[in-house]
């Protein structure tokens, strides 16, 4: 089987996520001015919005080595995490603190797999996939342009903190590549509010960076040619 460069997936999926947020935005704005209508105009006279969202993104394992490892004292030549799609779903509330400004609570259940690819001295290679589902709590700030017709631009940007359901910490032996059970991220994207006559649709393009080190330092040959693995992934999420 070829191998799927998810490299250029991940380019892809960017493009479609920005894509789909022109084509939306642009198809708001179609309407000639004496035909224009003002969807949801007291939107904003409550504080206080709930909602869901269906979310997919694309992750992958960011690495760095052991000093082993650096200095050739390991059977293993590269150590290449890869991307992989994944998909994640849950709610959000949001607080408007003013019309441009809000908190957001985003609680939710979201799948990974992660691939990691060895490859031996001897020219061998072997892939892991570690697969863990994770309970996520993001709590974020959005800063809204001011609303033009049926159309809101916003940036967002916050933490993370999840924490693994069925952690694999324990579950799995000792030789094979673990993670830890939890994980706490910086997050940034941008989305659009698009109004229409009975709801809000909200696509978001948002960035993942794990800020802490997920590596469990087993002493195997998986292990110990690495020193920290963070997570790291794009997601698009469409909230209703």
């Amino acid at each position: 089987m070829k191998k799927i460069h998810w490299n250029k997936l991940i380019i892809l999926f960017i493009l479609s996520g920005s894509c789909l947020l022109t084509f939306s935005t642009q198809a708001q704005n179609t309407k000639r001015p004496s035909m224009y209508s003002l969807h949801l105009p007291d939107y904003d006279d409550k504080p206080v919005h709930y909602g869901f969202f269906i979310a997919g993104n694309v992750s992958t394992l960011t690495r760095r080595y052991s000093s082993g490892f650096v200095n050739g004292n390991d059977t293993i030549a590269a150590i290449n995490p890869k991307w992989s799609p994944s998909y994640g779903l849950g709610f959000i509330v949001a607080y408007g603190l003013d019309p441009q400004f809000d908190i957001c609570l985003v609680p939710a259940f979201s799948y990974y797999e992660r691939r990691v690819e060895y490859t031996s001295t001897a020219g061998n290679v072997k892939e892991l996939i570690l697969e863990s589902g994770f309970v996520e709590l993001s709590m974020l700030a959005r800063y809204k342009s001011i609303r033009r017709g049926n159309i809101r631009m916003y940036m967002v940007g916050g933490i993370k903190p999840a924490i693994e359901v069925g952690s694999n910490v324990k579950s799995r032996g000792s030789n094979t590549l673990r993670t830890q059970n939890f994980d706490l991220n910086i997050e940034y994207g941008f989305g659009a509010d698009l109004f229409y006559e009975f709801f809000k649709f909200t696509p978001e393009i948002r960035f993942s960076h794990g800020i802490t080190n997920l590596l469990v330092k087993d002493k195997n040959i998986y292990s110990r040619g690495l020193s920290r693995l963070g997570g790291h992934s794009v997601t698009l999420y469409l909230y209703f």
